[in-house]
């Protein structure tokens, strides 16, 4: 996520506001799903069956697809330029946008793609909400800003290491703005990005969160935000994470990479098991778990030009 202080930087002029694995051919799953041209893709969720869900940085929509056919279309009305960041998928189908520079949070209907709630987090342009998972109880959001701006008079997401959670009501309902919880992370403000990807931990009252610029996960208390570290190590740009029992899966924006990690509950610490390359992609940012494969979308930062995939990596 570090190069897309660059991206925002160039594009906002022009718009308003360790060993590689073998990847394995599937004949019922395409080992590679193109999106729209210009898309700009940066979360990416599945949802019930084989759907999948991948957000717009572009002009902030969100798209559906299947992974076993390959094929989709856009679900959501376009909601502005740089404002659907890191996304998540609710048991109640109901899909959770992170805002990126707009401070807000946003939740829509999985199916029909309408908009039911959105939460003012921030002021515009002062944070960068980055990350989203949900739980049974509440959305936890994690917030990337530090106090640096990029060049003079860029923009300066002051926001220090935190992360919001908007807590649901009964049935999962959707509570109003004042509801929202601001808690403030034990860890160090080094440079954008701080925390950035998120997961529940396999262990109570904790989620997992990784640094990218320190290079690290750490373990956060969910009510006191007091934080441990729970694994730092071959991390370079780490991103979107996901988890799955004890494993827990890192991907590396800079390197192309998906780090295995296994989580010892006993110690609330990690082992890297192994790096898996994401083949073809070059700035892969997040992913999902379905089946007996982890899917990662490319934003493609460096080049910012498409064509822009999603990209299947056996495990």
């Amino acid at each position: 996520m570090r190069k897309l202080v660059a991206a925002i930087c160039s594009l906002m002029i022009l718009i308003p506001f360790a060993a590689p694995t073998a990847q394995a051919e599937s004949p019922n799953f395409p080992p590679e799903i193109e999106l729209p041209d210009g898309y700009f893709p940066e979360g990416i969720a599945v949802g019930r069956g084989s759907t999948f869900y991948v957000g717009s940085i572009s002009e902030g929509s969100v798209y559906r697809g299947d992974l076993r056919t390959g094929q989709g279309a856009v679900l959501t009305d376009p909601f502005g330029a740089f404002t659907t960041i890191g996304i998540d998928v609710d048991q109640r189908n109901r899909v959770w946008v992170a805002g990126g520079p707009s401070g807000t949070a946003r939740v829509y209907d999985g199916d029909t793609g309408d908009l039911l709630q959105v939460y003012a987090l921030t002021a515009p342009f002062s944070s960068f909400i980055n990350d989203v998972i949900v739980t049974e109880d509440a959305a936890w959001f994690t917030d990337s800003g530090t106090q640096n701006s990029p060049d003079p008079g860029g923009f300066v997401f002051a926001g220090t290491p935190r992360i919001f959670e908007i807590p649901l009501g009964p049935g999962g309902a959707l509570p109003d703005a004042g509801e929202i919880e601001e808690i403030a992370v034990a860890v160090d403000d080094l440079t954008f990005p701080n925390l950035n990807g998120i997961e529940t931990a396999p262990w109570s009252g904790e989620l997992l969160v990784n640094h990218t610029t320190a290079g690290a996960v750490f373990g956060v208390d969910t009510v006191t935000g007091a934080a441990s570290e729970v694994y730092s190590g071959e991390l370079d740009g780490a991103d979107g994470m996901s988890r799955r029992g004890r494993t827990l899966y890192v991907v590396d924006n800079a390197t192309a990479e998906i780090d295995e990690i296994r989580l010892d509950p006993s110690s609330s610490t990690g082992t890297l098991i192994r790096s898996l390359p994401v083949t073809g992609s070059e700035t892969p940012t997040t992913s999902a778990l379905f089946g007996s494969a982890i899917y990662a979308v490319d934003a493609r930062f460096g080049s910012m030009t498409g064509p822009y995939k999603v990209f299947r990596v056996d495990l």
